[in-house]
């Protein structure tokens, strides 16, 4: 028997029928609710959870810097260099609420002689002069003997004025913002072994790999699951009422399963658009009150990043045929699965039986994704069907392997997708008659034969 275009005939009718029903059902539009609701709620969760800024003012908030106690600092400038004192409190949080004033602008003779008899316990004087013997510059910082700040709110002043008077020194050099920036951005410095290094660098790359491919096979496995859940209920829904038997009077059986197949892929998509445009308006209206930033740092931390991903158009077409091919797959499976069942009360135990052989994909994928400089193992997963659907896009991903064998992969997924759709073409409507307990692998394959013997006989 081979496949033709009279074997799909009456497709459209049964995808717009099963596409109505779905979308009318209470059921799924009380689930979509449910969906969208947590869709719109992750953003703002996660972002809270991760420590993202909730709109506090400066030194308010959870990450922000905490204020220094110093109210007011006088600073008495002799070093023969401008210095914007005002600058400070615009641009260091530590110090929005601390005023520094020139004393050069004051009618009173500062020293470090007079300076205690015109300062307050929350106040501080600093002195900045060119020491021309020592060809240095010095900074003296004097407080009363009993002050309301600590030392190291006094040693943060002394370095932000240290930092102000090197950019004046640099700016009258002519040095570019971008120059000054670069030589006073801070530094940090780490000492280990060679193979400390090795190992971290090995870990960085390992928890990359298993990023990519847990986000993958998470989000092809919601993908199966709920194609599953939704093929076999559907089609034991319509074969207990009788609905089946009176759509085949007009509908091939081959086009019954691809329409419910497509109406059911439509209907998932389309969900999985929703969602994704929830959590995008969710974002942006996350991000008018808190710093949404942070969930693109933890990605990033995680070692995911476009380099490693190597994120392109070919990239998103690669994971977009993955996807299809994978959802093809498990979604003639679970048709042919729910077709051997009777009774409603029969759709969790065919939907157990898809989802643990999809599960089973699902761990091959996790477990080996560790063992990238292993070549014999990758061929493998990469092209067993199962779990090659999860294994495959991601091995090339990560470079494991070339777009060649991931053709090859392709190639025998489609060919496990045809060898379905030719089983369902020969057995679909016998079974969609049969009525008795759950169907097994030895009663497919004996139909299967019954199939073949009967075209025989005819012929």
């Amino acid at each position: 028997m081979k496949i033709s275009r009279n074997d799909f005939t009456g497709t459209g009718k049964v995808y717009r029928f099963t596409l109505s029903q779905m979308v009318k059902g209470k059921a799924n539009i009380i689930t979509m609710l449910i969906f969208f609701l947590i869709a719109a709620a992750s953003v703002p969760v996660m972002t809270l959870m991760m420590g993202g800024n909730n709109g506090a003012a400066p030194g308010e908030g959870e990450n922000a810097a905490e204020a220094v106690g110093i109210t007011a600092v006088y600073v008495r400038n002799d070093t023969g260099y401008d210095l914007d004192l005002q600058q400070i409190t615009l641009t260091n949080e530590m110090f929005a609420q601390t005023e520094f004033v020139d004393t050069a602008l004051m009618d009173t003779e500062w020293s470090e002689d007079t300076y205690d008899s015109m300062i307050q316990p929350e106040e501080a004087y600093v002195h900045l002069e060119k020491d021309t013997e020592k060809m240095c510059f010095t900074v003296g910082a004097y407080t009363l003997e009993e002050k309301d700040f600590s030392d190291g709110d006094l040693d943060s002043c002394v370095g932000v004025l240290s930092g102000l008077l090197d950019e004046a020194r640099m700016v009258q050099q002519d040095a570019e913002p971008e120059q000054i920036a670069a030589m006073t951005d801070p530094y940090v410095t780490n000492v280990q072994s060679v193979s400390e290094y090795l190992e971290e660098e090995e870990d960085d790359q390992f928890g990359a790999r298993f990023g990519v491919q847990m986000i993958y096979s998470v989000a092809l496995l919601i993908l199966c699951s709920f194609a599953a859940s939704f093929i076999i209920q559907k089609v034991i829904e319509e074969k207990a009422s009788k609905l089946a038997e009176l759509l085949m009077v007009s509908v091939s059986p081959l086009a019954m399963l691809v329409g419910k197949i497509l109406a059911v892929m439509t209907y998932i998509f389309g969900l999985i658009a929703s969602l994704v445009a929830v959590m995008g308006i969710s974002y942006v209206i996350t991000g008018q009150f808190a710093d949404t930033s942070v969930l693109g740092s933890q990605i990033a931390a995680a070692g995911i990043s476009s380099e490693i991903l190597q994120i392109s158009p070919v990239t998103v077409l690669v994971l977009v045929i993955s996807l299809l091919l994978g959802y093809m797959q498990v979604s003639l499976i679970s048709g042919l699965i729910g077709t051997g069942c009777s009774t409603t009360e029969d759709v969790e135990p065919a939907n157990l039986a898809v989802v643990l052989l999809v599960m089973a994909g699902y761990m091959v994928a996790t477990m080996t994704v560790g063992f990238g400089g292993n070549p014999v193992l990758t061929y493998v997963v990469t092209l067993f069907p199962v779990a090659s659907m999860f294994c495959a896009p991601v091995r090339y991903l990560v470079g494991d392997i070339g777009i060649g064998m991931l053709t090859v992969s392709w190639v025998i997924q489609i060919a496990v997708i045809l060898l379905l759709a030719y089983v369902c073409a020969r057995i679909y409507r016998a079974l969609m008659m049969y009525r008795g307990s759950r169907m097994k692998l030895g009663g497919w394959i004996t139909m299967f034969r019954q199939s073949s013997t009967k075209e025989v006989d005819h012929r």
